[in-house]
């Protein structure tokens, strides 16, 4: 629950920064910054908040929920071994259907052997703060 806070707290502070400017924030690029928090918490070993970015419309059981964190901590060690690990996530672009509430955020994953991957993450604004679907 401290960590949804937190990623809602995160999410909060990148819309704040973004009104400041005096414009309407660009949804994709939120959507893709709010993707970038939740891959920088994979890159971080922080698998809990990791899969706590990821939105689903029920709660799910304990047990599910654990099986997500040991998938997420399985995926990054094959990138360990795949690719001298994970080592930078860069965001490339978002693009947002507003009327729809979805995006899909492009982020680059930078790896210890130089190689670069281009990814999509689906996302969904569920109570004004983007997840992952």
């Amino acid at each position: 629950m401290r960590r949804l806070l937190h990623i809602v707290l995160c999410a909060s502070l990148i819309l704040a920064v973004l009104a400041a400017c005096d414009h309407k924030p660009d949804e994709g690029e939120v959507a893709a910054q709010s993707a970038k928090v939740y891959y920088d918490y994979l890159l971080h070993h922080d698998y809990k908040s990791f899969v706590a970015g990821s939105y689903y419309p029920d709660s799910i059981p304990d047990i599910y929920r654990e099986q997500l964190e040991t998938n997420a901590k399985m995926i990054l060690a094959q990138q360990d071994s795949d690719h001298k690990g994970l080592k930078e996530v860069i965001v490339d672009k978002g693009v947002a259907d507003t009327a729809r509430h979805t995006a899909d955020a492009f982020l680059v994953l930078v790896y210890g052997d130089s190689t670069r991957e281009r990814i999509v993450v689906p996302m969904v604004k569920h109570n004004e703060v983007w997840m992952m679907r």
